[in-house]
């Protein structure tokens, strides 16, 4: 059976891609008329930052051109809105936190929903080692070797609720992580959970399962303990003001986010122009895509993942520590495999979704069908075990995940139909989920990723 080709997103009027900083502001006054068209600012990549950058640039009187290489807008934002259910490929949630997003939504009249509006999750079994464990034999359970005070942790909340024990950086501000003093636990996670919260190795393991780089052992702890620090913040954000929601999504899709804020810049977004070169002239920059057009401006904004400027040619070359940054900081990695539900599988009695130790991490079916319904479901694959996929084709990707979900579960056989794969680690202008800092790179690099070169600056998550 072959992948079913997706149609994308469309927007209202101009389809148009914004990446920026509201640093750029300083450094170009609106361009005069020259023979070659100037803009003021440049946006390369069309997600939230660089959209929101060219929004501002735009309020400040600034001519703006927003460039996205691919054919869609929105960046690792991305309703899926010809899967059943319209799930969220990635950027599912609006935190209480996300001052900026919200603000955004009042400005262009988006609708937000709660979790009373949003569909609940399908009961899940673990399978570990093997066994099939529902969540209420988990305490008790022989492979259950936590310590006692951690027993009714479940296997999927473990890296989140055993990295925040003892958290250096809670209740701290937000980017006191970046601080010299912090710079101890810019060491392997899993010596952190070793040396400072003496956890057995089983249980690393299994926190290993759900981390968001390629292994525990390559990640730093203190971009763990960054990323539950700011999960707590948002969490105190929620409960702060009961008459406010904890976490929020766009009705109909968080697409419509970007898309709404592409819809509304003059110039809008100039999709499929995969940016190759940038030559700095000293009083411009000319940007040149791989379909031979060339843009030209005072200054750009590169929001781009970091890990994509490697092929991409500066007439001057990158300062060495810029240069080094790009070549090593790496984004996390997963794979989504979304199906079509042919038969109730369940009915072998077991819970609809699964969190494995193996091969795959969750199978999850999506309850957005009437009355909370089955709409469809998903295979997620992260960490070492997803880079296989390099090497497979979508059609590849189906068969290979569904025979692995077959193995572990047999009712799935002949169950489940392709809808699509998606990862951001698969595609050229995405480079994965996002950017994980491996062990050491906080102290040498996090103070440096915003450092602009020329008239070039420098914005997105990894800043």
């Amino acid at each position: 059976m072959n992948i079913k080709t997706l149609p994308k997103v469309t927007l209202n009027r101009r389809q148009t891609l914004i990446t920026g900083s509201a640093a750029l502001i300083a450094g170009a006054a609106p361009a005069r008329a020259q023979s070659i068209k100037k803009h003021d600012a440049l946006v390369i990549g069309a997600g939230l930052s660089g959209l929101h950058a060219a929004m501002i640039l735009e309020e400040a009187g600034l001519d703006v051109q927003v460039l996205e290489g691919r054919d869609r807008i929105g960046g690792r934002v991305y309703t899926l809105m010809n899967v059943p259910g319209r799930p969220e490929a990635a950027g599912e949630l609006i935190g209480a936190n996300y001052a900026r997003m919200l603000d955004t939504a009042q400005r262009l009249n988006l609708p937000l929903i709660g979790p009373e509006d949003i569909s609940p999750s399908s009961k899940k079994y673990y399978r570990i080692s093997g066994q099939v464990i529902t969540p209420d034999e988990w305490v008790s359970h022989k492979l259950n070797v936590l310590p006692e005070q951690y027993r009714d942790v479940l296997p999927d909340r473990l890296l989140w609720t055993l990295s925040h024990v003892n958290n250096p950086l809670s209740g701290k501000p937000l980017d006191d992580w970046l601080k010299p003093e912090y710079h101890k636990y810019d060491i392997p996670h899993s010596r952190y959970l070793r040396e400072y919260l003496n956890l057995p190795e089983e249980v690393i393991r299994l926190m290993n399962v759900t981390i968001h780089s390629d292994h525990i052992d390559n990640t730093s702890a203190i971009n763990e303990l960054r990323r539950y620090a700011v999960s707590e913040f948002s969490s105190k954000m929620g409960k702060a003001d009961p008459t406010k929601l904890p976490w929020m999504q766009v009705k109909g899709g968080n697409s419509l986010m970007p898309a709404a804020m592409a819809d509304s810049l003059d110039n809008g977004v100039h999709i499929n122009k995969t940016v190759y070169a940038f030559d700095d002239h000293g009083d411009y920059v000319t940007v040149k895509c791989l379909d031979g057009t060339e843009y030209h401006a005072r200054q750009v904004i590169c929001s781009v993942p970091h890990s994509v400027l490697k092929d991409v040619k500066f007439s001057n070359r990158l300062s060495k520590l810029k240069e080094e940054s790009v070549k090593d900081i790496d984004y996390g990695i997963s794979i989504q495999v979304h199906y079509n539900i042919k038969k109730p599988f369940w009915e072998d009695g077991l819970p609809m979704s699964i969190w494995n130790d193996e091969s795959f991490e969750r199978f999850a079916v999506i309850l957005r069908g009437e009355n909370n319904t089955p709409s469809s479901a998903v295979a997620f694959i992260n960490g070492n075990d997803a880079y296989k996929y390099d090497f497979m084709t979508d059609q590849q990707a189906y068969d290979y995940t569904t025979r692995e979900l077959v193995k572990v579960r047999p009712s799935l056989e002949g169950a489940l139909e392709p809808i699509m794969v998606q990862s951001c680690h698969r595609n050229v202008h995405g480079s994965g989920d996002w950017v994980f800092w491996r062990p050491g790179q906080v102290k040498k690099y996090a103070n440096h990723m915003r450092d602009r070169h020329g008239n070039i600056h420098f914005a997105a998550e990894h800043t």
